[in-house]
């Protein structure tokens, strides 16, 4: 023979193979684990500074402008709350009243309602300084346009009484003055001429007024119900001339 040849026994190449098959599993095996394990760890990195973004977003504190709002809001809600607990109150009051004393023997609530009574009252906007003596310059007094309205605000003719109070804000004391109207007095007073339909009530000053601007609140008491209405408006004044000045326009028409 040439030469000697070496032959592992099949066992031996068999155990041989398997022992690399089992090293290539292992080592793929080591791989694959090492890759999750690296998934992982880049994982719970990553995890906390998403937590931390989702909590900054979800609870993040609001703009100072949001908290003024919700502020705003709330206290809205309270007030109309407050407001609507206020006017259910007074409404069963009223009603209570109404149903024990009634208005006339003859009237009862239910057949009252049926009828055109007073819901309010309105100024004419020719309401304010009156001029009642061309002898004289500025205004004299307040002329006061008012009429009653219905439950639609149509104005209509109403029996009642009026009291008229004028005051001067800008002046200590504010009022300048408090004019009464009873029911007679009242009728002579109402307009019925072409389109006017109001009364006209004639406030001559009291005192004298210094500022052209005054605050004019009138109430009126309907005759039928006994119910008051009120209405507040600021109105312009034509004030005298300063006694000065007066003096030297009389000494200048001579």
């Amino acid at each position: 023979m040439t030469g000697t040849q070496h032959f592992s026994p099949p066992s031996d190449r068999l155990d041989h193979a398997g022992w690399h098959g089992q090293a290539y599993s292992l080592a793929r095996g080591l791989g694959e684990g090492k890759t999750r394990a690296n998934q992982f760890a880049h994982a719970t990195r990553i995890l906390p500074a998403f937590v931390l973004l989702f909590f900054s977003l979800a609870c993040g504190s609001p703009s100072g402008a949001n908290i003024t709002l919700r502020k705003q809001n709330q206290d809205l809600r309270d007030r109309i709350a407050t407001l609507t607990t206020a006017r259910e109150a007074d409404a069963a009051t009223i009603k209570g009243l109404q149903e024990k004393v009634g208005f006339l023997p003859t009237l009862p609530q239910a057949r009252l309602e049926k009828l055109f009574t007073v819901h309010g009252i309105k100024l004419g906007r020719l309401t304010g300084g009156a001029d009642l003596d061309r002898a004289k310059p500025g205004d004299e007094g307040l002329k006061i346009y008012a009429y009653p309205t219905d439950d639609d605000g149509e104005s209509f003719k109403a029996a009642g009484s009026f009291v008229v109070e004028a005051f001067d804000l800008a002046a200590n004391p504010a009022e300048v003055g408090k004019w009464t109207f009873d029911t007679d007095a009242a009728r002579k007073c109402w307009n019925g001429v072409a389109l006017s339909h109001q009364y006209v009530l004639t406030c001559p000053w009291q005192k004298p007024v210094t500022h052209e601007e005054l605050t004019v609140k009138v109430t009126f008491r309907d005759e039928l119900t006994g119910r008051e209405f009120h209405e507040q408006q600021v109105v312009k004044v034509k004030l005298p001339p300063p006694p000065a000045t007066a003096t030297a326009a009389a000494a200048a028409s001579r």
